[in-house]
């Protein structure tokens, strides 16, 4: 049978038949077996100029028997049309190409309306089948589409340089804008981002100005490239444009940004953090002791593996974290090692707002971006992924320092990529904000030093964004390491009055419980380092303090200011030892509980400290603002209240229970431990 159908596909070749009926013949009898004789019918260009633009949809669902005819294609058929057709199939890659799916689905249908009713049994043994049979077809079909992913890519690297027009950097443009959807369909796949890395490859060395071979080299490869393709039937007699080179690596450099963050952020969480963890690694090398003993780390779960520039490990025997570090690594190393993205670019990228991006990107004359095309711009994430990918290897594997990044440089980052609209920090991509934060917490120590060039409004812009992080980024370890920056810079910014403003403005104005948490936090931080500092000898202060104005460390409005004040406290007392009315429901007390045992902790301090009530003047304070009276009785009174019928107040669950006795019991504690004090002070 397959020797008639090889026959009837021979006879019927033209001049026999002309084109248009041959097509049809091949669209109704090719079959696998039929490929080596096409393969053979291919060599001849003109068949191949007539019908490769039709050819292709009828081969790729037979891949990968089909390759070679692919490629025949590629080399033989019209360019234009060849790359048109595959920029076409590359939309439909990673969708079901061949509606094989549907035609199931409706099969299914039809079975289920003819069979009877099914016991229970029956039933549950078919859904765990058909589940089982969903998940091979979901794998196989995955992995088809990875195949014919490849097999169009190579296609590229093929047709692509045989174009011969004034401008063929036309046709990237839309051939890039077809690969990337398909690309990010196919991410799960290792093989899918070789084969990216493999065209970028190809097509930069014949974007390229060819040099002259050798005089002792008898072969050049680029020749027996050309005397293997076919020449462009439609090329023209005129050359090349002389800006052309430029172009085409222009477009290949915006083109692996793009595929660095479809790569990027299409990396699975691990746990519940980045993909990559940068970070979290990072923190765990630098400060070992901050790592939970016993505590299999995340720095433990990717081993280092440093790439050399011109060196690519194999991947084989790795876990999968490690095969996605490595893969990492390809990208960046291809970006700035072969592609050559100028490291001026990528920084200028990350440190500019997306508005000044585009301004500059439209002006002709800035001689900023060398990386990037009026029609294919950059991909400002996959610039900001370039530098935390350098930054991270500088770190984890010690690989050639790059200029050292400097507050502000972090300042303009924050800005930058963070959301503009505050209630929404804490949305981008998890691999965003672990980067901004690899920013800067790189070098963090040495960046301090130059928190003097911000104006206070650029603090509070600043802090503001990292606090709000801390408290809505659904990553518990972002969470941390920004409530972990924005502790530091908090603390370490000179100006004291800037800091009680920020921390009085939080109080204020921020809706979110566990960001008012931490600010308790801050504020008693800044107490006790205020009373701690007061020890020191006063000559050695005055020199601390004349040392911090010649460098500009000191505000004006620092004069006279100091967190270890009773004028502290009173100010902020009515934010911190306060209750709010939770609304119809008493059960709506729940949601402050970590609020009022962190204020109840501080409260706690400010008795049983002697060295913190008396510089506060706490019993004053007490008889002033009656904290006990208006903030810890009533707590009291309302545990009893929600604990005399706790399916009433609406605690339904053992764990709130607990949580209204715990704040019983430490209202209880705090109440005899002040009482206590108060008496004893009485006496004396």
């Amino acid at each position: 049978m397959a020797d008639d159908n090889q026959s009837i596909l021979a006879k019927a070749l033209p001049p026999a038949t002309d084109y248009v009926l041959y097509l049809t013949i091949l669209e109704y009898n090719l079959r696998k077996a039929d490929l080596p004789l096409l393969h053979r019918l291919l060599q001849d260009s003109t068949l191949t100029i007539k019908l490769g633009w039709d050819l292709i949809h009828l081969l790729v669902p037979l891949l990968p028997a089909s390759k070679e005819c692919l490629v025949d294609v590629a080399r033989l058929g019209n360019p234009r049309e060849v790359i048109l057709k595959v920029a076409e199939l590359l939309g439909k890659t990673g969708r079901s190409l061949w509606g094989e799916e549907e035609d199931d689905e409706e099969n299914s249908d039809s079975d289920s309306d003819s069979d009877e009713p099914a016991s229970d049994e029956e039933e549950a043994n078919v859904h765990v089948a058909s589940g089982n049979a969903v998940k091979k077809e979901q794998h196989k079909s995955s992995h088809r589409s990875v195949i014919e992913f490849q097999a169009l890519l190579h296609m590229i690297s093929i047709v692509y340089p045989r174009i011969k027009t004034e401008h063929p950097s036309k046709f990237l443009i839309s051939t890039f804008e077809a690969i990337l959807p398909a690309y990010a369909r196919v991410t799960s796949s290792a093989l899918s981002t070789i084969a990216v890395l493999t065209l970028i490859e190809k097509l930069f060395q014949s974007a390229k100005p060819l040099l002259p071979p050798r005089e002792n080299s008898s072969v050049n490869e680029q020749v027996n490239f050309e005397q293997s393709a076919a020449p462009d039937p439609e090329g023209q007699e005129e050359t090349v444009a002389p800006e052309e080179p430029g172009v085409q690596i222009r477009l290949l450099r915006s083109f692996t940004t793009h595929i660095i963050e479809v790569y990027f952020e299409s990396l699975p969480n691990v746990d519940d953090g980045p993909g990559l963890a940068w970070t979290q690694r990072c923190l765990e090398m630098q400060h070992p002791e901050r790592v939970v003993p016993f505590h299999k780390t995340m720095l433990s779960r990717f081993t280092p593996l440093p790439i050399e520039r011109g060196e690519l490990r194999s991947s084989h025997k790795l876990n999968d974290l490690d095969n996605r570090d490595l893969m990492a690594q390809k990208l960046v190393k291809r970006a700035l090692y072969e592609v050559k993205i100028p490291w001026k670019d990528v920084v200028w990228v990350a440190r500019h707002s997306a508005k000044d991006f585009v301004i500059t990107h439209r002006s002709n004359s800035s001689p900023i971006l060398q990386s990037t095309h009026e029609d294919f711009p950059v991909s400002r994430k996959g610039m900001l992924y370039i530098l935390g990918a350098e930054l991270a290897s500088k770190v984890l594997y010690e690989k050639i320092d790059r200029p050292a990044m400097v507050l502000g440089f972090h300042f303009d980052s924050v800005a930058g990529f963070l959301d503009r609209d505050l209630a929404a920090i804490g949305t981008e991509p998890l691999i965003v904000l672990d980067t901004i934060l690899l920013l800067g917490f790189t070098r963090l120590e040495d960046n301090l030093k130059h928190a003097s060039r911000f104006s206070n409004l650029e603090f509070y812009q600043y802090l503001q964004k990292l606090s709000l992080l801390s408290a809505n980024a659904p990553s518990s370890s972002i969470r941390y390491q920004a409530h972990l920056m924005a502790t530091k810079i908090l603390h370490t910014y000179p100006s004291k009055q800037a800091r009680f403003s920020f921390i009085q403005d939080t109080f204020e104005h921020c809706p979110y419980e566990n960001l008012l948490v931490c600010t308790i936090g801050w504020l008693k931080e800044e107490i006790l380092a205020a009373i701690a500092s007061e020890k020191v000898v006063k000559n050695e202060a005055k020199v601390i303090e004349e040392s911090m104005k010649k460098q500009h460390l000191s505000d004006e409005t620092d004069a006279g200011f100091t967190f270890a004040s009773p004028e502290t406290l009173k100010s902020l007392n009515v934010y911190l030892f306060s209750i709010d009315t939770p609304g119809e429901h008493p059960g709506g007390y729940m949601g402050r509980i970590p609020f009022y045992m962190t204020a109840l902790n501080l409260y706690y301090l400010l008795w049983v400290s002697p060295v913190v009530r008396d510089r506060l003047q706490v019993p004053a304070l007490e008889k002033m603002c009656d904290i006990k009276g208006r903030f810890v009785t009533p707590l009291r009174d309302i545990c009893r209240v929600l604990l005399d019928d706790p399916p009433m107040a609406g605690l339904r669950m053992e764990h709130e229970v607990a949580e209204i006795r715990l704040l019983q019991t430490t209202v209880d504690m705090i109440l005899a431990a002040v009482e206590k004090v108060q008496s004893e002070g009485s006496s004396t």
